[in-house]
């Protein structure tokens, strides 16, 4: 069972009781907090005819669900182009078509069928209006489940036709109990940078995000004073790489968590501490603003370490 998403998970097995299915699902929120996860217990529940979500760890129809094989569920994600081998930036127009003619042939008439997309906001424009049509227009027995994790970039007209279930991010003892139960372990200094999200814990952990961490840590010891360059260098070495990408996010992500929590535990009862707060918090934006922009321009990854720590090198001196 998915852990802290009570209320999203009660508001759907009450749909499950109910006389009417409602057709079309929009599951909000950040990546990583089991969206995804949620879909596919809930299209289970349907196609079993249970009467809440839950895991049936040895039912076959649950196992054919994690193995890919359920006949009467198709999940609509990004294709390997096979010119290239890599994943497509989007959802094509074909993947929506291709529906129609496998809810005819997947599913008895009074059978249920789902479709989960993930993530729907990576559909193209022809896809979204596709899936537009259907949604306007659905066939019977048929459920779509609508995986967000910016649901504002999807057509208002698409996020009018569904039900909106809100998945929040974990608080840090509900998050360390998921985490515990999928057998991760993460260092406590780490709960708040995976913001909530089990997801995120697991990347943390798969990609050593603890020894990413005694790496900062190293780099910012001597703060106030002038932070240990040879250590940042070291951390460079380890994550600016053009095949450390998941690294270099780590590391961001970390120095954006030192700076907002640095932002959040100043407060604001004099003007002097309103003014450091502020100043936290505007490096921390500032560090996400030019991560993001090293990743689109593709610009170079250690000088950009190198900015990141002397923003928080500038904004400890002056607080």
């Amino acid at each position: 069972m998915l852990i802290g998403q009570d209320e999203a998970i009660s508001a759907f097995d009450a749909a499950l009781t109910a006389e009417r299915m409602h057709h079309g699902w929009l599951l909000c929120g950040p990546r990583g907090i089991g969206k995804a996860s949620f879909a596919r217990l809930a299209s289970h529940a349907l196609l079993t005819g249970l009467e809440n979500v839950t895991i049936e760890p040895e039912d076959a129809v649950w196992r054919r669900i994690e193995d890919g094989n359920e006949p009467r569920l198709t999940v609509i994600a990004r294709r390997i182009n096979e010119k290239t081998g890599k994943l497509r930036m989007q959802i094509d127009v074909e993947q929506i078509r291709d529906l129609r003619q496998s809810f005819s042939l997947s599913a008895g008439p009074q059978e249920w069928r789902c479709v989960i997309v993930d993530c729907a906001e990576e559909m193209n424009p022809s896809a979204a209006n596709a899936l537009l049509k259907l949604l306007e227009e659905p066939p019977e027995r048929v459920a779509f489940f609508l995986v967000a994790h910016a649901p504002g970039r999807l057509l208002p007209t698409i996020r009018s036709r569904c039900r909106v279930l809100d998945f929040r991010p974990l608080a840090d003892d509900a998050l360390a109990q998921a985490i515990s139960a999928l057998g991760v372990e993460l260092p406590p200094a780490l709960l708040s940078v995976a913001r909530g999200s089990p997801g995120e814990a697991i990347q943390l952990a798969s990609e050593d995000g603890a020894t990413i961490m005694e790496g900062i840590d190293a780099v910012l010891a001597p703060l106030p004073d002038r932070i240990d360059r040879a250590a940042l260098h070291r951390l460079g070495d380890s994550v600016a790489p053009a095949d450390k990408d998941e690294g270099f996010g780590i590391a961001i992500r970390i120095a954006m968590d030192i700076a907002a929590r640095r932002a959040c535990d100043i407060g604001g009862t004099t003007p002097a501490e309103r003014a450091s707060g502020a100043r936290w918090a505007e490096t921390a934006m500032a560090i996400q603003a030019d991560a993001a922009r090293t990743r689109a321009l593709n610009l170079d990854r250690r000088q950009a370490l190198l900015d990141t720590f002397a923003r928080i090198e500038e904004a400890a001196k002056a607080s």
